[in-house]
This record gives C-alpha cells, structure tokens and sequence, in this order.
C-alpha cells in the first residue's frame, strides 16, 4: 500500500474522455443488471407483481381524479372536523431533510407537506452557504436556496396543500454541506450548536454526489473522493452530532433514515469485499495502485459508496441503538439531477430504455419509500414485513454479511473520531 494522493490541489479530477472507458461502461451496465435484479426480487417478494402494480396504479388514479387533495400512497386521504381539532392538539414532529433542494429530498419535504402523517410537521431544511464553501468548492447562495423554499411550497399548493401553522418549512441557516461536513470543524461546530437549540425528531438524508469527473477532498496527506464523502462520511458526521445533542428526558422516538442505492447490488467487479477492504484504507489515506483505474470510475465510487452507506446502517440497525430507530432506503431508479455531470449521450442511453420498461420513476416513488420508512414504528408492525437487516429482497448478501457490517462502522466511526480529536 502506498500513498498516491497529492496535497498540491484542492481538488483532483479525470478527465471527461474517461466516462467512455470500457472499465467504466461495463461497471455501468452492471448497474442495469443489479436493477434487474432488484426489480425480479420485488416481484417475486410481493407475489403476483404485474396485478399489484396494475391495482395500485388504478387506485393512485382514483385518488388524484377526487375533490380530495392528493397524498402519497399508504397515507390517509380522508380528514374529519374530529381530526381536524386533534391536529392543533398534536405534537410537532420535527424532520431535518438534507438535499432538500432538487430530486428525491425536494418531493419528500412536499410529501410531507401533503400527508396527514404527522399531521403537524415542521421540515428544517439546511442552507449550504453561498460563494466558496471549505477549501474553495462553489456552492448555491442562500438567495437561491430561498426561491427554492418558496417553489416547495407552491408545488404543494399546486397539489393540493393546505400550508398553515400545522405544516411548515424552516430555512436552518447553518451552511452545511455534507460533501465537505466530515473534515469541516467550523460546520460541525455550526450543526452541534443547532441540534443543542433545535428539537429534531426525523432525521433523512436525500444528500448524494455521483459526478462523471472525480474530485478529491483532500484530509492533510491524503484525500477522499467526494462520493464517500458526501453519500457516506457526511450523513453519519451529521447523525453523530445530532444524537449526542438529543435531550436526555427527551422520550420520543427518535429516526434517521440514509438513503440507499440499487447499485448496491452491483456485481461485475464493482461491489466486491476486496473493493469493500481499498475502500476502507482509503480513509487512511493508504491506496493501492492496483485498485485505482477502478476508483477513477464513477460506476465504482458510487455503488461503493452506496454499498458502504447501506452496511453502515444496517451495522446500527443491527444493534438497535437505544432511543434511535435507524433504517436505510432504496428509493430506486429515479429521474433526478443525480447523473448532471454524465455525458448527455450516455443520459439518454442509460434513461430512454429504462422508462420504456417502466424501471424509471418520478422522484416522487422514491420519496414515497422514504417516508414510509421514517412513518414506521415497532409496535405498529404487527403482520407487516419490515425491511430489516436480514432482508435479503431489500439489501445484498454483502451488505446484510455480519463482518461486512462491523467493517464498515469500525471505519467509518474511527474516522470520525479521529477529525473530531484533531478539531
């Protein structure tokens, strides 16, 4: 093992011509098969797919011709002047949404501006600060990240909403950004100090990095690819600090949900305990050579990182930590911003033939399976199938693989706590 990594630059990057390589289209056709898979898992889990689908899609139909307003699927459409008393009797439960602004975390703060669960809600989403956020990385200004609070709550009109005191949409500004959040002292301060004066009961992180051009953070000699550190570092930073900032007599019950991938699944050389293991040294900054033509792909650096992310979590589902429910989403193929920086051909190609065979979604289905997740509770899920650790129709055998699981916490909460010990 050998250090490869330059610390001349903040940032290092391939060049576009490499997207094209047959390294990396092969890894991304393996993408399309571990989504293949996914779906035949599914159909066969749920039994009778195609007569589900074709029912759930009539009744998704019903719903949006009512008077009614529309609400995701698995929600209650219906609300009396009973339960409408209840409303400004109920809690607040508060839900802190990161990549708020785009794709999958802007239709789940509108789902939830839309659902009778909770039914007063207040979404915090935070800001990530405007001109050159930590070492020199453009970010959006905070004047944008208003107009796109503001086009959240038309949307929700737009469909039907009803916004008031019960649901509500605050703009945390805290300048996070969870790509550089894990190696950012001042950000960690800034989120420390706003969990200790905000109350936060659902945590869900929708923030994810897949760019066609690899960039570096770099950690004093070495660096981390942007991937690992926005899909994986960052939402456990963020947790971290958030539940070390939980009031003890706070008795709620409290949720975080990471969002997960497909790609997870992907074999073809992509998903592999031996990619799994120079994941791991790469956080101690010790790359082997061998292994780098695989991790200048993006086809390997996101599935990896969705791979550890999903491990990750389910490690702590696993051991079910006290007072935090955790879980981890495969929101699915959905049509988002995620894929911007791909050549626009391969978009095309990779896009067209998955919406004609009915693989690709509107960001809404993803946000859908989120807020499931985030609704559920242990006592309400009697002779409901939970996706849990040991489901294997919802996570790889890698993934759910028990020393897979403590690799990836042993590295990721060492990591942590090594940034935190040097402040």
């Amino acid at each position: 093992m050998t250090a490869i990594w330059t610390s001349q630059t903040t940032t290092t990057r391939t060049t576009a011509s490499s997207f094209w390589r047959a390294r990396n289209l092969a890894f991304l056709f393996a993408w399309f098969l571990a989504l293949v898979e996914r779906t035949i898992i599914l159909l066969l889990e749920r039994g009778g797919g195609r007569r589900r689908l074709w029912k759930r899609r009539r009744l998704c139909w019903k719903e949006t011709t009512t008077t009614t307003p529309w609400r995701p699927d698995g929600f209650e459409t219906t609300t009396t002047t009973k339960e409408e008393e209840d409303n400004n009797n109920a809690a607040v439960v508060v839900v802190f949404v990161t990549g708020w602004s785009s794709g999958i975390g802007f239709e789940t703060c509108v789902l939830l501006l839309l659902s009778d669960f909770p039914k007063r809600v207040e979404i915090h989403v935070p800001t990530r600060g405007g001109g050159k956020g930590h070492k020199g990385f453009e970010r959006e200004s905070e004047d944008d990240e208003t107009k796109t609070v503001e086009r959240m709550r038309r949307v929700a009109r737009e469909r039907g909403a009803v916004l008031n005191e019960t649901k509500k949409i605050v703009l945390a500004k805290i300048d996070v950004d969870l790509a550089t959040l894990a190696v950012d002292a001042r950000a960690r301060k800034r989120a420390r100090r706003y969990f200790a004066t905000e109350r936060v009961d659902i945590l869900i992180h929708c923030a994810a990095e897949c760019n066609a051009e690899r960039k570096v953070v770099l950690v004093e000699e070495g660096g981390v690819d942007r991937e690992a550190m926005c899909n994986v570092l960052g939402p456990a930073v963020l947790t971290k600090l958030w539940r070390e900032e939980i009031a003890k007599d706070d008795k709620r019950k409290k949720k975080v949900v990471f969002v997960g991938s497909f790609t997870h699944r992907a074999r073809l050389g992509v998903c592999t305990r031996a990619n799994a293991r120079e994941w791991v040294n790469r956080l101690d900054r010790c790359a082997s050579e061998r292994k780098e033509k695989d991790f200048e792909t993006v086809g390997v650096r996101y599935a990896l990182s969705k791979l550890m992310i999903t491990a990750y979590a389910l490690g702590k589902m696993r051991k079910e930590e006290e007072g935090v429910m955790v879980k981890v989403v495969d929101p699915g193929l959905c049509r988002t911003n995620l894929t911007r920086t791909w050549p626009k051909i391969l978009r095309l190609v990779y896009e067209i033939p998955t919406r004609m065979v009915g693989l690709l979604e509107h960001p809404r289905k993803g946000a859908e399976r989120i807020l499931r997740a985030a609704a559920l509770l242990e006592d309400e899920n009697e002779g409901e199938k939970e996706e849990d650790w040991s489901n294997s129709a919802a996570y790889s055998a890698l993934a759910r693989d028990d020393a897979m699981q403590r690799l990836c916490v042993k590295a990721v909460d060492g990591f942590i706590a090594s940034r935190d010990r040097e402040g």
